[in-house]
Order: structure tokens, then sequence, then C-alpha cells
């Protein structure tokens, strides 16, 4: 600008000199050609003193004239060139202003007080399209008039900052929007526009909902979690830390030291542990006595994390009932360890029990039989009808007591033997051991149905064994009927499948239900179904054995059901 004006100035100068130069020439001329009144040189050079002070008076009035021109077209130049610089520094300021919109990555829009868009940075563009001087909501929203919740109209209203969140649906995905409106307002604090800022927070509000999760997953801990600061003094701790040191309330705790909440002998033990291994950038866990506000004692679990910060993450864990269950095992190891010893005794009672019966009762059975067939062989012609009686009942009660001991014996294996499972064929083995049923009354009517491919996870011997006595009790109770009709199949019962043998026998009273798997309780006289009474106190062994479960159904006259379920090897003793 100041050499505009400089130049200003010698062109004032110049063309103030050249028309005085030019008005003096021009006198001289005129008074020399038209009044006579000398030569030309001579009214040049040296006029007449009246026509020089003429001529003084017009040098001096364009002198005046020029001055005040200049004056004059000093202060346009001034005011051009200032309005020249306000013109460049608004255009300056309004492409950095357009340049800082263009670089905010949300949505900025402009809008004057009737609500037309302005203004549209490229976000805005690309967003929403480009709408400039159309009606906001008919541009963004398609209505007729502006939203009731429009906070553009809140904001032009109150000339206040407002802000509104909203949840909208794009291309099927849920979206949370954040809408910000603030005002533009001249010199004289008037309200002249509204920015408007729309940007998409569902970012931070998904972060914000696994925060509050977070958050209220750690308060519904029922381990204690607390922050510590670098001095070990609490930031924040859950509910559950509180109640597990007895405080009804966290505010108790706040900018307390956790060494309150340890005797000092206990603080004395923890702190070389904790310290060298937080030296180490490591953190640590381990037990300790911690004191409640009532100043009782209670055993606790820490484990504790270092932050980079200095600050601490601190776990705890009430381990009362722990260390009480663990006292209780403990006890319980010990009685067992003491009933272990006495079943060991008693097993080795058993194992001499059944050495009595296969050796120590079995040597004077043989002898009373020996007896009895000598004297048979000896004086059976001398003996009369009583004596051919109990000669009979001699023979008979060493068979009985024979299969008792063998009954016995079977039993007593069933219950030390060891298990080895396998996959079986249960409906293979049925007919197999049918098949050797029907070898001792081939003329038997039998009506024999066996469902296919039942199959269980059991050991093959016991299993068979198993089969053996539930299809013998039902071809033995069945002998006496006309037809015999024996089933072995499968059915669920309350989710849990069974396998079953069912016959048409003689049956029972489900009031003896829960007598037919005891040992040595019969039903029947022996002399009409002879048998031990030992058969299904060895099938409920061995189901048993197995982990499974055996009942019975039947009707007196009408037969009877035995139901079981075999679920492989079991821990036994």
């Amino acid at each position: 600008m100041s050499s505009r004006l400089r130049n200003g100035r010698w062109y004032s100068v110049a063309t103030a000199s050249i028309l005085i130069v030019g008005s003096w020439i021009t006198d001289s001329f005129l008074d020399a050609v038209l009044f006579s009144e000398g030569t030309f040189l001579q009214q040049l050079l040296r006029p007449h003193p009246q026509e020089l002070t003429y001529r003084l008076q017009t040098v001096i009035f364009l002198l005046v004239f020029m001055t005040c021109a200049w004056r004059k077209s000093s202060r346009e130049e001034q005011a051009t060139a200032a309005l020249e610089d306000t013109v460049a520094k608004l255009a300056f300021e309004k492409a950095r202003t357009e340049a800082i919109l263009a670089s905010v990555p949300e949505a900025v829009t402009v809008q004057s007080p009737d609500f037309r868009i302005l203004y549209q940075n490229p976000t805005a563009r690309a967003f929403k399209g480009e709408h400039l001087g159309q009606y906001c909501y008919t541009a963004y929203h398609g209505r007729d008039s502006i939203c009731t919740d429009c906070v553009v109209r809140e904001c032009l209203a109150d000339g206040q900052r407002h802000q509104r969140e909203s949840t909208h649906v794009f291309d099927g995905e849920t979206r949370h929007i954040e809408t910000v409106a603030a005002p533009l307002v001249d010199a004289t604090g008037t309200v002249i526009a509204a920015i408007e800022l729309v940007r998409d927070v569902t970012e931070r509000k998904n972060r914000e909902n696994i925060l509050k999760k977070q958050s209220a997953a750690i308060e519904a801990s029922m381990d204690g979690i607390a922050l510590l600061d670098a001095d070990g003094k609490y930031l924040y701790l859950n509910r559950a830390h509180a109640t597990i040191y007895g405080y009804p309330s966290q505010r108790e705790l706040i900018g307390c030291t956790w060494k309150t909440l340890y005797h000092d002998e206990e603080r004395q033990r923890l702190e070389p542990l904790i310290y060298a291994e937080f030296e180490k950038g490591h953190g640590w866990r381990g037990e300790a006595t911690g004191v409640k506000k009532d100043g009782s004692q209670f055993p606790q679990e820490i484990s504790l994390s270092l932050l980079e910060d200095g600050g601490i993450i601190c776990v705890v864990r009430d381990i009362t009932e722990r260390k009480e269950s663990e006292q209780a095992i403990r006890t319980l190891n010990a009685s067992l360890r003491q009933q272990t010893l006495e079943l060991q005794a008693t097993n080795r009672e058993l194992e001499a029990f059944s050495y009595s019966l296969s050796h120590d009762l079995r040597t004077p059975l043989t002898s009373v039989s020996a007896a009895g067939q000598a004297l048979a062989d000896l004086y059976r012609d001398q003996l009369d009808e009583t004596g051919q009686y109990l000669l009979n009942a001699i023979y008979t009660g060493c068979e009985n007591m024979e299969e008792f001991i063998e009954a016995m014996l079977v039993l007593f294996r069933v219950t030390r033997s060891e298990l080895s499972c396998e996959e079986v064929d249960l409906s293979a083995l049925a007919d197999d051991i049918m098949a050797e049923l029907r070898m001792y009354d081939v003329e038997r009517s039998l009506k024999w149905q066996c469902a296919p491919n039942l199959t269980a996870w059991c050991d093959p011997h016991l299993a068979r064994l198993l089969l053996q006595n539930l299809l013998g009790n039902a071809w033995k109770y069945t002998s006496r009927n006309e037809h015999t009709c024996i089933e072995f199949g499968q059915k669920v019962r309350d989710g849990v499948t069974e396998f079953s043998v069912c016959d048409n026998g003689i049956g029972f009273e489900m009031s003896d239900a829960d007598k037919i798997f005891k040992p040595f309780q019969r039903l029947q006289r022996s002399s009409d179904f002879p048998g031990t009474g030992v058969g299904l106190a060895t099938v409920f062994r061995i189901v048993d054995r197995h982990g499974g479960e055996v009942r019975a159904e039947g009707e007196a006259g009408k037969g009877a059901c035995f139901y079981f379920t075999l679920q492989g090897a079991q821990h036994h003793i």
C-alpha cells in the first residue's frame, strides 16, 4: 500500500507541474498572439506585472486544486487498498476455515436461520449428497417442515450448544448417530447461522456398552476386585471386595492403603514377596490372612497384577469355606484310610470264608456223601421204607448243600472279580443261553422273542451270568405253563434305556418286590421250584457293579418282568 501511495504522490506532482507549465505557456501565447502585448518569448519570460499577478493566482489555484485532488485520491486509494486487503484476508480466512472443515472427519453443515443449507464439507456431501440452498429438513429427511427434535432449531432459538443421540438402521445395520449444533454470532451477538456436526458414534457406544457390561460383571463377581495406585491406596473396588473385608460401603476404603487390612506381622511377611516379584515385572499370587473391619481374621487367596503406570489390580477371594472343606477332606481321608484298613481285613475274612466254602465245608460234605453212598451200596436191601427215605434225604441234602456252596462262590466271585468291559451283543448272548435251556426240555411249547442287535458296554462273563440267571428264572417259573412265552427286549423309561426279560410264569405280588433281590429270599417253596435263592442277588450285584439299576414288576399268576441297565465299569472296592 505504501508503494501505491508514493506512486500516486509523484503522479500528482507531475500532473500539477505539467498543468502549471501548460497554463503559463498557454497564457503567454494568448497574450502575445491575441492581445498583441509583445512577443511570445517576452510574455513567457518577462510578463507584465499585472499579468504576472493573474498567472500567479492561476498557479496558486492549480496548486490548491491539485493538492485537494491528490488528498482525495490518496484517501480513495487508501480505502481501496484497505478494502482489497480486507477482502484478501477474508478470502484467506474463508479458505482456511473451509480447509479446516474439510479436514473434519464428521459431516459438517452450516444452516441459515430459515434452515437453508449454506455450506457442506466433503464428508457431509459424501454422506447425504450436495444440497446447498435447500432446506435441511427437505434435503435430509424428506419433510415439509422442521423436525420437532431438531437440535439446530433449539440452537437458533436460544443461541446455546445442543446435542442429541439417535439410532438409525443403514443397510440392515444399526448405527448410533450423534448430532451437535452450535451457534454462529455476529459482532452484536446476534445468531446469524448454526453449525451442525453429525458423527457416527457406533464404535464409541459399543465400547461404552462393553465397558458397562464389564463393569456389571466386575460388580457381580463373587471375588473382590480392586484398583490401587502406585502407593497402594484404593482408587476403585467392587462391592464384593468391600464385603469380603466386612465393610458395608466401598467408599469407606477409597483412599485408604491396603496395609490397614492386615496385621503388621502378615504385612511384613507379604511385602518382600510381593515387591520382589514386582521388581521383576511379574505379578504375585498367594495366600494370606486378612483382617475384617470388626477385627476378625480370615484366610484369603490374592492375585496381584502390576500396571504400566505403577498401579495394581488386586483380586481377593475368601477361602474360608475351601479351607474348611480341605480340613473336612483330610478328616474324611483319614476316616477312609481307616475304613480301607477295616475293609481289607473284611476282605481277608471273606477270602478265608471262600476258602472254607470251597475246601473246609466241602470236605465233610464229601465225607457225608461218600458214607451215604457206601451205606446204600452195602445195606440198601436191608433198609426198610423209612431207611430208604432217610438215605434219599441224605443224598438230597448233600446235593442242595453243593448247589448252595457253588452259588455262594459265584456270588463271591461276582463281588471280587475285576471288570473287563467291552461292547457285548446281548441279543446273541440271550439266544445262546435260551438254546442251552431248551436242551433240558425240547418238547416244551415255547414262544421265544429276542430283539436283535441289543448291545451294552459291560463285562462279557458277568453279562452271561446275568442273563443265565434271569432267563433261567423265566424258564423255571414257566415250566408248569401249557405254552411258555419268554421275551428279551429294550424300552425307554423316563429317558433311560432299560433291558428287559419278561415271561408268562407264576409271577409274584408287588408287595414282595423288595425281597426278591436279597440273598436266600425265596417266594416259592424249594420243593415246588428248586433253587438256592442266590440267583437274583447275583443279578443285583452284577448290575450294581456296572453302575446300573435293576427292578422287577409282576402279578401273581400273570408273569413277571425284570428291567436292568448297564453303564459300563464303575469305581468299586
